[in-house]
């Protein structure tokens, strides 16, 4: 019993090593997950409107989230797909950014797309002027996560609160399609995380020289 005791005790730090030592054997797209993460345990662990919305679905959002693994998908889809039907504007669609299974809970997994908008800012696009059309060299078009441009603070912390609801099923789901539903549970994130992503966003990073967050906040 002491001892099962003293292991959970220790089971936050525990975690937090093991997932930093995976992180930083990604090399620099790790240490781009490690900053969008901690700033997302910053949101969660603290009282405002985002984090009480998860909680409608986790009651400690955060300790869930900090159990949570990141895979790098590195052959994942690259291209933006363009289509451009007779009358109609040109509708967009970005290679997916993120993915992860709906009510995995505790110990699930994000797997990260190496060419999404999470780490690229722009990519090739493949256009059609219809759906059954042949596919054309569109030139480069910027990636989006919602509004914020690809490869930034703002698009990462978005994008890992996008699969966390998923995770602790507070979000619908989604999948890959032309439908949507992807791009309606983004805005619903942002109806309740907008301003504490823009607020986490806006501050400066801490040097290599100063680390991570630490074990002891995990």
């Amino acid at each position: 019993m002491i001892l099962a005791e003293k292991f959970a005790n220790n089971r936050p730090g525990w975690e937090a090593k093991r997932i930093q030592k995976e992180l930083r054997a990604l090399g620099k797209q790790g240490e781009t997950i490690s900053r969008a993460r901690d700033q997302v345990l910053k949101i969660l662990q603290a009282e405002n409107g985002c984090s009480e919305w998860f909680r409608e679905a986790d009651p400690d959002p955060a300790s869930t989230f900090r159990s949570v693994n990141f895979v790098l998908e590195e052959n994942g889809p690259s291209y933006i797909f363009a289509v451009k039907e007779i009358g109609q504007a040109e509708i967009f669609k970005h290679p997916h950014v993120a993915s992860s299974w709906e009510n995995a809970g505790r110990n699930a997994t994000i797997r990260l797309n190496a060419n999404g908008a999470f780490f690229k800012r722009t990519s090739a696009v493949l256009k059609q002027d219809r759906k059954a059309g042949p596919l054309q060299p569109g030139g480069l078009h910027m990636l989006r996560v919602a509004t914020f441009e690809g490869n930034s603070m703002p698009a990462q912390i978005t994008a890992l609160l996008h699969e966390f609801g998923h995770i602790i099923g507070r979000l619908d789901e989604d999948d890959d399609s032309w439908n949507g539903q992807s791009a309606r549970n983004t805005e619903e994130v942002l109806r309740h995380c907008r301003s504490e992503i823009l607020s986490m966003a806006k501050k400066p990073r801490p040097s290599r020289s100063q680390g991570q967050e630490t074990a002891s906040r995990f």
